[in-house]
Formats: C-alpha cells, sequence, structure tokens
C-alpha cells in the first residue's frame, strides 16, 4: 500500500502546479509530491518532496488534510504559504519541469487524480483567497 504526500504551496490566492514528465505517463500536471517514507509523517514528507523537486525550503506550513488514495494507502495534502518571491527551480532535465501559479479556477481538473479534486474542491478554496 502506497501512501504519498502533496506539497499545497500557495501564493497570493493562487497555487504551484508542475507540468513535468513522467514515463508511464506522458506529461502530467500535479502537485509537487511523492510517497511518504516509513517512519515519516505526511507533512514532513510534502517538504521533503517539495524541496527535492524544486529547492523551495523554510515555506509556512498553515495545514494538512489526508484522505484515501487510489492505491488504498493514505494521501496528504500539506498546505504551504509562500512569500511573493518565492520561485521554484526545475531539477533534473528528465522531468521537463515547468511551474505555473494558477487562480482555483484555471487548475486543469481532469488532469488530476480523484482524491487530488476532492481536496481541490473541499479544502483549497479557504487557501487560495487574494
Amino acid at each position: 500500500m502506497k501512501h504519498l504526500s502533496m506539497a499545497v504551496v500557495v501564493k497570493d490566492g493562487k497555487v504551484l502546479v508542475q507540468e513535468r514528465y513522467r514515463a508511464s505517463k506522458g506529461m502530467v500536471v500535479e502537485f509537487p509530491g511523492g510517497q511518504v517514507n516509513h517512519n515519516e509523517t505526511g507533512t514532513d514528507a510534502a517538504v521533503r518532496e517539495l524541496y527535492e523537486e524544486t529547492r523551495l525550503q523554510g515555506l509556512k506550513h498553515v495545514a494538512t488534510f489526508s484522505d484515501v488514495n487510489e492505491y488504498g494507502g493514505r494521501i496528504y495534502y500539506a498546505v504551504l504559504e509562500a512569500d511573493e518571491q518565492v520561485q521554484p527551480k526545475a531539477v533534473g532535465e528528465d522531468r521537463r519541469q515547468t511551474f505555473k501559479w494558477l487562480n482555483l479556477n484555471e487548475l486543469p481538473l481532469t488532469d488530476f487524480y480523484s482524491a487530488d479534486i476532492q481536496f481541490i474542491n473541499k479544502q483549497l478554496p479557504e487557501f487560495c483567497t487574494a
């Protein structure tokens, strides 16, 4: 059973998404994140994955939400606030990463997993008000 954690970075009413290449799916749009390691909290995993994928660090943690993912494991959404000057950096050419700060109504919901869509619709609006 796979436990996953997503870093949901908000800034000025917008949320950070990355477009990146995955060998199994091609280009995907998603929150930075990945697998939760043994003896790691969902929030700690999100912060670690965020750094590994964007080099962002030192952001203010404001909330963590949890649900069940498509694999039957837990999925965590750690909401982090970023200052205005914060910008992610692409890591590894093979990822073909680009980053965007999007308003809620700009999120391509059809690109996200069902647990992500539930989080986006239920909890994210509280943190994406300008």
